[in-house]
């Protein structure tokens, strides 16, 4: 068995790898590039946007991004004025935050950019083929708890 080749062209997990690792480098680099902020700002600019207020911990829970990594996104988002401490007082530790109306438009123009390298990732595959693919990538999901 320690002999056998082991084709990579059928283990799923060398595919899911290798897609989300050049995703998010090249999505950085172009990120930073163009808007100053890098994959781990967007994604947590996102997660906000998505949910309408997000404490760290709520962003950590929604994306399984490390928790340091988002903390530390969420200081710079604050810092640079995309994002600010929803009034209040809450339970727990963690403070949610909403986008600022300039964390907003910064949201506007990042999805934009976004959704084209989206367009352009999934070019090669049909309407109904894009469809199968997220039902696909649902139920993969779905099943990550179990590991």
């Amino acid at each position: 068995m320690a002999n056998t080749p082991f084709d990579l062209n059928t283990y799923f997990p060398f595919f899911l790898g290798t897609i989300s690792n050049r995703w998010t480098t090249t999505s950085s680099k172009l990120y930073l590039e163009k808007f100053g902020i890098g994959i781990g700002e967007w994604r947590v600019l996102a997660s906000i946007q998505a949910q309408g207020t997000a404490s760290s911990q709520m962003v950590v829970s929604l994306i399984s991004m490390d928790a340091g990594a988002v903390s530390r996104s969420m200081a710079k988002l604050a810092a640079e004025g995309y994002v600010s401490p929803t009034r209040g007082r809450f339970i727990g530790r963690t403070k949610p935050y909403e986008l600022t109306a300039k964390g907003h438009e910064l949201y506007g123009r990042l999805l934009a950019t976004a959704l084209e390298r989206e367009d352009l990732l999934l070019a090669g595959l049909a309407d109904q083929e894009r469809e199968q693919l997220l039902s696909l990538m649902r139920k993969v999901i779905a099943q990550i708890d179990k590991l």
